[in-house]
């Protein structure tokens, strides 16, 4: 998958380098990032960070529900 991903960021590159494709270390989901290209700042993710914190901890949740059920 990051391969895939990085071959469409450097296809994207010379047509609009402001769109970043990478993987989320914890999750594993896909992000799509539209970053400033001045201040390097990132102006919109998808999934937001807020999200991907919710999904992490159902996650957590999930697992400790798995473990009182066995």
């Amino acid at each position: 998958m990051k391969h895939a991903l990085d071959a469409i960021n450097k296809f994207l590159k010379p047509i609009t380098s402001n769109i970043e494709f990478s993987i989320d270390p914890d999750s594993g989901r896909t992000l799509v990032k539209i970053v400033d290209t001045e201040t390097n700042t990132v102006i919109r993710q998808t999934p937001s960070k807020e999200v991907l914190a919710i999904a992490k901890e159902l996650d957590k949740l999930q697992g400790l529900l798995i473990r009182e059920k066995a």
